[in-house]
């Protein structure tokens, strides 16, 4: 038989497509079209939750940047943020714990959510600049009007992250999604951080007689009074593919209706070891994210400083995330969730440490590289989180009978809140050390303020890439074990349902306990 060239390969997967766009292939779940709705529609649940958290508190950074708000008054808003996270924690969970709806469990909160995150922002970026006059007033409408929108952009954020988990029992469905799917919907954060920052400075940077940038538009005020509003409605508007493109297949039985109590779920919770696992990799992983994202920023903001410098760097970046995200199953059923991560924290670390002897004595494209090769690498925990997520969830239910991702999600929210107040005690002591505090023009130093600050930050963020690795050496719920924890579930669903009798499905639940134990 003749091998089949590329236009014959490419013609034989698009009639696969045309066949089963609506339906899926025998002993799968998921339909083409059901893929697309979630992989081209989450580019605008994204692209949307992105958007709207560049209402952010770091200094120097965007919204804080523009208000002039003291890297002082940042730390203290973002201590009151944390104890309004720990506080509405358990509100969250509870809601969406006893969601049942037709829609399923998550969707209602992709379809509902939109509206008051867009009206929020919308508050937020016209309403708190009215009070510059008078500072104390302005933070106090900042710091109300941030945590509503906070509050709402968990609640749409979660049921993103978490849709994954449960739209197929599959877990080689759903390590698809969150790796190839996740490549395409990624391409709404890429947007984002291409787009605004191009157009915000093409159109409200600030330009001196002599020609010098002054402020670049990023840093103005009609960049979100205008640009984001535009912006977040076409992505939420195509976030509604996804919302209402998709399914939820929890296995549960027909008639099970999930009903948690806060004080049980916190109860189960805490004795899944694979949580608290999980929790303690996020937990001392606490900075990698100033190293990848916020040094990139300064490194644009306060260094190159172009019109194009941080849409194209971003998008650049944003680029290393690809080929990861693309071989995710493969690579996720070669080496496993758990020696991926460690593998990935232990090279940040390591490419980490040189970097902090680089600054200040390289160009900053130099820098950039550096962070490009970063990212590449580190990648990959882009889809490890979910896919270890869906497994903790899944575990849970095999203990307790019940679905638990809220409580799951908002008690290690609370844990990572508490443990984030900490780190909020240690920038503004970095910052003050390096004499920034309200004045963000003083990052243009960059012998006395600018380098020193990179510097420290990327010396943490090595050392927490390190120390995040250290939980995964004690996970041991392999892939195996994962696939015999599904079957129960499918077999115990059926039972329920009365497709199988009690009697025959003890018998095979005891047999499937052994291989799980052996596995």
């Amino acid at each position: 038989m003749a091998k089949k060239g590329v236009f014959g390969k490419v013609t034989d997967g698009l009639r696969h497509i045309k066949k089963y766009w609506r339906s899926p292939p025998d002993g799968k779940y998921l339909s083409y079209k059901e893929f697309s709705a979630f992989s081209f529609g989450g580019i605008g649940v994204y692209g949307g939750i992105v958007l709207a958290s560049y209402i952010t508190l770091s200094a120097g950074y965007y919204l804080a940047a523009v208000l002039g708000i003291d890297s002082d008054d940042i730390w203290l808003i973002s201590m009151i943020t944390s104890v309004v996270t720990i506080v509405r924690a358990p509100l969250i969970s509870k809601i969406i714990d006893n969601t049942n709806t037709k829609y399923g469990k998550f969707r209602p909160y992709l379809m509902s959510m939109p509206a008051p995150i867009f009206l929020l922002t919308m508050l937020t970026v016209w309403l708190t600049p009215l009070f510059k006059d008078n500072y104390t007033v302005m933070l106090i409408v900042f710091a109300v009007l941030f945590n509503l929108q906070q509050t709402a952009i968990a609640l749409y954020n979660l049921a993103f992250t978490t849709l994954a988990q449960v739209v197929s029992p599959s877990q080689n469905e759903r390590e698809m999604l969150m790796g190839v799917g996740a490549s395409i919907y990624s391409l709404g954060s890429s947007a984002v951080n291409f787009l605004f920052p191009l157009i915000a400075n093409l159109i409200f940077t600030v330009t001196a007689a002599n020609g010098e940038i002054e402020t670049l538009g990023v840093n103005t005020i009609g960049a979100f009074n205008w640009v984001m509003p535009i912006m977040l409605l076409a992505f939420f508007a195509a976030g509604y593919w996804m919302a209402f493109g998709t399914k939820e297949r929890s296995i549960t039985s027909k008639s099970h209706s999930n009903r948690v109590g806060l004080k049980r779920g916190l109860k189960e919770t805490s004795k899944n070891k694979y949580f608290w696992l999980n929790t303690s990799n996020s937990v001392l992983g606490f900075a990698k994210v100033y190293l990848t994202t916020f040094i990139t920023v300064w490194i644009c903001t306060y260094m190159i400083k172009t019109e194009w410098a941080q849409s194209l760097i971003t998008t650049v970046i944003g680029i290393s995330y690809t080929p990861a995200m693309l071989g995710a199953p493969f690579l996720l059923k070669k080496f496993g969730k758990k020696n991926l991560v460690i593998a990935s924290n232990i090279i940040f670390a390591v490419l980490g440490i040189p970097m902090v002897f680089l600054i200040g004595h390289v160009s900053p494209y130099v820098l950039i590289a550096a962070i490009f090769i970063i990212t590449f690498f580190n990648a990959i925990q882009i889809v490890t989180p979910p896919a270890l997520s869906a497994q903790i969830n899944d575990y849970q239910q095999f203990k307790t009978g019940e679905r638990m991702e809220g409580v799951i999600n908002q008690f290690g929210s609370i844990i990572n809140t508490a443990f984030g107040i900490g780190f909020g005690l240690i920038l503004p002591f970095i910052y003050h050390k390096f004499n920034l505090f309200g004045d963000y023009s003083v990052l243009n130093d960059h012998e006395a303020v600018l380098f020193p600050i990179l510097r420290v930050c990327t010396a943490i963020a090595a050392a927490s890439a390190a120390a995040c690795a250290v939980p995964m050496f004690f996970w041991d719920l392999s892939e195996k074990k994962h696939d015999k924890i599904i079957d129960i579930l499918k077999l115990r669903a059926d039972a329920q349902d009365g497709a199988i009798d009690k009697e025959t499905a003890a018998i095979q639940e005891s047999r499937l306990l052994e291989e799980y134990k052996r596995a």
